[in-house]
């Protein structure tokens, strides 16, 4: 007999490429994996993954059954998301998140899918964008919010919201009372966000396009870490105010105007891989865009 736990587990076979990913996506063992493949097979009649030693390649039946597997997986999403309601929708999502997003929106996204979607359950993992964007590609993702869409076959993106950034500073560094410029702010180091952002690559570029060799960028992942460097007087910073307003309330930081910096918003976006069972994330998703 074909079952549907069958089916979506060679859909996944085919689409990460190898056992291990599958298992993980699946949240069951590699024995289980092949177990199913093996039941998938003898049903049919004929081998559908070729097991080599270093990958797994679909064999020409697989490749012939691919399309209607999909398709029974879609059909079972559309019954579950048009006829079902919102207490009947479950699942376990793996939601990766840029710092910024579990600073702002984060709190209020997982409180909103709690109340909605209360048989929906959530792993979440905070990592730098380019690392969220490689675990969405290999599969230990279901859906991330990252500073940068992703540019990737089969990838939705969805835009999310928008921060502007500022330079910040602590009162106490001696910066110039009238005009600042970038040839100032080199002066001391600039703590922002880690080498493999676009913040920190923006930055870098601002000063080499300003014909300024001689300057300090100190990349840091911890959003926390760079707040409480500034204002312990290490430096200038390069973030968004909206996760600093009890630091510029109090007086600890303030914002500074550079005249030959203008930065960039910093722009997240949802995003997640097309597939015939993507219902949960998509539902998940407009969510997220109906409560920024």
């Amino acid at each position: 007999m074909i079952t549907l736990k069958n089916l979506e587990t060679f859909v996944w076979v085919v689409r990460l490429g190898g056992f291990g990913h599958t298992a993980k996506r699946l949240n069951t063992t590699q024995s289980a994996v092949s177990q199913r493949i093996a039941q998938l097979e003898s049903t049919i009649g004929m081998p559908l993954i070729d097991r080599q030693p270093r990958r797994t390649v679909v064999t020409p039946k697989g490749r012939e059954l691919l399309p209607y597997a999909e398709q029974m997986l879609r059909l079972q999403s559309e019954i579950q998301h048009t006829v079902g309601t919102s207490d009947t929708l479950r699942g376990h999502i793996r939601l990766g998140v840029a710092e910024t997003i579990a600073h702002t929106q984060l709190v209020g996204l997982v409180q909103k899918m709690q109340t909605v979607y209360p048989s929906v359950v959530v792993d979440i993992e905070v990592d730098v964008s380019a690392n969220l964007r490689d675990s969405l590609l290999r599969g230990d993702l279901d859906m991330i919010i990252p500073s940068m869409p992703i540019l990737a076959p089969n990838v939705r993106n969805h835009d999310y919201v928008r921060y502007p950034m500022a330079w910040v500073a602590p009162p106490s560094l001696p910066l110039p009372a009238g005009r600042i410029t970038l040839k100032d702010i080199a002066q001391f180091p600039i703590i922002t966000y880690s080498k493999v952002t676009h913040p920190y690559q923006g930055l870098r570029d601002m000063f080499v396009r300003a014909g300024i060799a001689d300057f300090k960028l100190y990349g840091n992942t911890s959003l926390s870490a760079i707040a409480r460097m500034c204002a312990g007087g290490i430096g200038v910073s390069v973030m968004p105010p909206t996760i600093i307003q009890s630091e510029l309330k109090s007086g600890e930081l303030r914002i500074v105007d550079v005249v030959d910096g203008q930065l960039e918003d910093l722009q997240f976006t949802i995003s997640y891989v097309l597939s015939a069972d993507a219902y949960l994330l998509e539902a998940i998703a407009r969510l997220a865009l109906d409560h920024r």
